[in-house]
């Protein structure tokens, strides 16, 4: 046994004896009023002639009795669980077996009181206190059978190896008792032995959770540590009852409020009232299952202190019921920086396309001035032959002389300014003006619409309308290269943000361009460009196709990640195809593909849905 069964099974056999030790006080105070009672009612007096004394059977119930009691009661109260106490008690309770059995004659019935103690006694599992107890027997029945025998055996001349016989029966039963007593000192090591392995068992498993446990601990505060100082902002919303069940504190430091002020109705009091309602639904849709995770949800919160930050939700798991959880990112800078690279992309394609706009502009302007020039001087010519005419005319009518002179002066002036062709001309000339200003007010109009404001919310656009405005913007870049060839089918009106659609548009055309100049060099070859635009189903496709050289299998997957360009230094900067992808794809929720052949070209898909599933969901 190991050391731990060891104690065990020493403090269950101990408890063991302890406990048969208070069996037998009871026992022994039991057997000392039942043996008076015996005494009493068998043999209550003794009687010489006619004087009646106590029975010797009565005192010695009494007197006898309490002596046998009084040490082993002392003990069991003074060294329970002692191995004298179990002798003691053993030597007791055998001789209660003798005092009884003399009290009842020798009655055979009363020997079986022997039997029944041995029994008992066997409760202690202990094969020495049967030897004590058997000895105590074999010895009593010894010498009473030879000096008191009828007391024992209820007769006076008993055979006197009678005691023999009684030993031999004891024995036989002390046999069984014995063998009982290993089986329960065997049961005890096996169940102390059990209950060591699984206290041992139940140790090394409470260490592991004491270890665990403690991991847990210090990975729940890294992660407590994490969450709480992390910009990212973790949270579990009802979007039943429209509440916060759980956020971050740092949620406090977006809203600039009191972390003590913060309550579970902060989506319906911190949420911007143009987006409340955008918001709420999504969730709901989310947490449906008809929202997929990691879709973003953009929206503004209003800070205590009446500022507007640009947050992004993203939404993860969902929970039972209608619990959801995800992150708030605080997007603002970020929103700041896009709308800054936006605008310089912007200011770039203006810087870029100037001298184009500047030449496109320059031809009409050029005709309308020469055309009001010649205006001018035919109506000052017209002006001089007026003059002739009208003074021809006053002498006519007064009778003055000389009047045909100044008839024919007046038809040589018109003669020699040639008035047919001046009247001829001058409203052609003014026909030209008008074509060259409304060429210029058509270029006006498309620079206007080009960088169109966009505004905080999508809009319902004419997007043929937006792609022409962008080609007639972007002509001075393609128009010595390729020719323009449109295909634009009826569509309906798509809700967008047009500005950062049309700069997509002029980025796609101006690499167009640029892959077809690459293509022919300076040879004067032109190529084509084709755009079309067609609507299928609920979606607006905007292809842009080029005679190009095609785009190199080795530069496909990097096509749209930022900074990475094909052109020479100083030719592109590596940001429109990225930030084309980031408007089309990010915010238009829609999709930017491209096929391609080397040498024969590449057409890029510009694709956005007819409504935007912002837009719905407000409207909804």
């Amino acid at each position: 046994m190991s050391p731990s069964a060891r104690a065990l099974f020493t403090a269950k056999r101990d408890r063991l004896h302890r406990q048969t030790d208070r069996m037998f006080l009871w026992l022994l105070l039991v057997q000392w009023i039942v043996a008076i009672v015996l005494a009493l009612a068998l043999t209550p007096w003794s009687y010489a002639g006619p004087v009646r004394s106590i029975h010797f059977h009565v005192k010695a119930a009494i007197g006898f009795g309490a002596l046998l009691n009084s040490l082993p009661v002392a003990l069991i109260y003074l060294r329970p669980g002692w191995w004298g106490t179990r002798h003691v008690i053993a030597f007791s309770q055998m001789m209660w077996s003798a005092l009884l059995i003399m009290i009842t004659g020798g009655r055979i019935e009363t020997h079986f009181h022997i039997f029944g103690s041995l029994a008992f006694l066997a409760f202690y599992a202990d094969w020495r206190i049967l030897v004590t107890a058997t000895v105590t027997v074999a010895g009593d029945h010894l010498f009473r059978g030879l000096f008191w025998p009828d007391s024992v055996y209820g007769l006076a001349n008993p055979e006197w190896w009678r005691f023999v016989e009684h030993a031999t029966w004891v024995a036989f039963e002390d046999l069984v008792l014995v063998f009982g007593c290993y089986r329960t000192i065997h049961e005890l090591r096996v169940v102390a032995t059990h209950e060591a392995l699984l206290e041992e068992t139940n140790a090394l498993i409470e260490h592991r959770v004491e270890e665990r446990t403690t991991e847990l601990a210090e990975s729940m505060e890294r992660f407590r540590a994490l969450v709480e100082n992390s910009d990212a902002i973790p949270f579990e919303y009802d979007s039943e009852a429209y509440r916060i069940v759980y956020i971050a504190p740092q949620i406090a430091r977006l809203l600039e409020a009191d972390p003590s002020a913060l309550d579970d109705r902060l989506f319906a009091t911190a949420l911007h009232p143009d987006d409340r309602t955008r918001v709420r639904e999504t969730i709901r849709a989310f947490a449906r299952g008809t929202a997929l995770p990691g879709e973003p949800i953009d929206s503004r919160m209003v800070t205590t202190t009446g500022r507007v930050r640009h947050v992004r939700m993203l939404l993860s798991d969902r929970l039972a019921g209608p619990r959801v959880r995800g992150i708030i990112l605080d997007v603002t800078r970020q929103r700041l920086l896009e709308d800054e690279l936006r605008q310089a992309q912007k200011l770039e394609s203006v810087g870029r396309l100037a001298a184009g706009v500047a030449h496109e502009i320059n031809t009409p302007i050029q005709f309308v001035s020469d055309s009001v020039q010649f205006a001018r001087d035919a109506i000052v010519d017209l002006v001089a032959i007026t003059d002739k005419y009208r003074a021809a005319s006053d002498g006519i009518l007064d009778g003055t002389a000389g009047s045909s002179a100044r008839a024919t002066a007046a038809a040589t002036a018109a003669s020699d300014g040639d008035l047919a062709y001046i009247v001829e001309q001058i409203p052609k000339a003014l026909d030209r003006a008008l074509e060259g200003t409304s060429r210029v007010a058509t270029i006006v109009r498309s620079m206007k619409s080009f960088a169109h404001r966009d505004r905080a919310a999508a809009e319902r656009i004419d997007l043929n309308e937006a792609v022409l405005s962008t080609l007639t913007v972007a002509r001075g870049e393609y128009k010595y290269i390729a020719e323009l060839e449109l295909d634009c089918h009826p569509i309906p009106p798509v809700t967008c943000w047009i500005g950062e659609i049309n700069q997509v548009v002029l980025n796609l055309v101006v690499n167009a361009a640029h892959a077809i100049k690459h293509k022919h060099g300076d040879s004067g070859v032109l190529g084509v460009i084709k755009v079309s635009t067609r609507c299928e189903d609920d979606r607006v496709t905007i292809s842009i196709t080029d005679s190009g050289t095609g785009i190199p299998d080795a530069v496909r997957e990097h096509l749209f990640e930022p900074f990475f360009t094909t052109k020479p230094v100083g030719e592109g900067s590596g940001q429109g195809l990225a930030l084309a992808r980031a408007i089309v794809v990010d915010k238009h929720h829609g999709s930017l593909t491209f096929d391609t052949a080397l040498g024969e070209g590449s057409t890029f898909h510009l694709c956005i849905p007819v409504q935007q599933p912002i837009a719905a969901e407000s409207a909804a």
